[in-house]
């Protein structure tokens, strides 16, 4: 093959242009629908984040709980009665 007919053949194939309106159709939205969903994290990756807070707090509950005092006067019971078990007892048996 010489250079003359080589020549011809590129310059065939540069005006040769594919039709690629078929590639075209809805590429925005495709491409902004997967950007989309790549910027996003799922409630899995803030899990994974959120870990080491959970397990801080999960540690400082259980330091608090081995530390805390535990006389009769403390706790959740003792809040919500105002420290009036006896009373209680004494109403929820006698019925009165």
């Amino acid at each position: 093959m010489n250079d003359e007919q080589l020549d011809k053949l590129i310059a065939a194939a540069r005006q040769n242009k594919p039709d690629t309106a078929r590639a075209e159709y809805g590429f925005e939205i495709r491409l902004l629908a997967r950007l989309r969903q790549e910027r996003t994290p799922s409630w899995s990756v803030w899990a994974w984040r959120l870990m080491p807070l959970f397990a801080a707090i999960v540690v400082a509950l259980g330091v608090w709980n081995f530390i805390a005092p535990t006389d009769d006067a403390s706790g959740l019971e003792a809040a919500l009665t105002g420290g009036q078990e006896a009373q209680l007892l004494i109403t929820r048996l006698g019925g009165n």
